[in-house]
């Protein structure tokens, strides 16, 4: 596991001139999701993911993969991945990344060797013991799991995209009824 801790760098390059580097914890972080309607949870899934790793994995379900679920969605595959490339480019323009398309629930964090960490929350969180279970089988370290809770909605619930559907909140979590 390429795990950093997180620390701010001071160098002194001269005696008037210093620079802090803050440094981040991983090497390469990893997270996924639907991604359906872009809201504030989604964002602070994605900006957690970005704050502590120096390369992020993005997956986001397939169209495919929604079907097999029986999720509906409002956004195609295609528009989901632009969304989240607008929202990354605006606010980490620096970190490099890569999207995948997920058909399952772990996609390339399952195979892919040197991812350090996967960002989670609390509601999918029991899917790290069977993440690590298909790593080990593969030969793979086992990932750090770095959980967040889900942020509330301005009522107390918390935000999704099935409440943003439903018309109970919109994408920043304020009540609309």
């Amino acid at each position: 596991m390429n795990i950093k801790s997180i620390h701010i760098l001071k160098i002194h390059l001269n005696p008037n001139h210093v620079v802090y580097i803050m440094m981040s914890k991983y090497k390469r972080g990893a997270v996924g999701g639907t991604f359906d309607i872009l809201h504030i949870g989604h964002k602070h899934l994605l900006e957690t993911t970005f704050r502590i790793s120096d390369e992020v994995i993005i997956g986001v379900s397939s169209d495919n993969f929604v079907n097999k679920l029986n999720k509906t969605v409002i956004n195609n595959y295609e528009n989901r991945t632009k969304n989240i490339e607008y929202f990354i480019k605006s606010t980490f323009p620096n970190i490099p990344y890569n999207i995948y398309k997920l058909d399952d629930y772990f996609g390339p964090a399952s195979f892919l060797d040197n991812i350090d960490v996967i960002v989670l929350t609390s509601e999918n969180s029991h899917r790290l013991n069977s993440l690590n279970d298909e790593r080990k089988s593969r030969g793979l370290s086992r990932l750090h799991g770095e959980i967040i809770e889900l942020l509330n909605a301005k009522d107390g619930l918390p935000i999704s995209t099935t409440r943003i559907k439903k018309g109970i909140i919109d994408s920043n979590g304020n009540s609309l009824i």
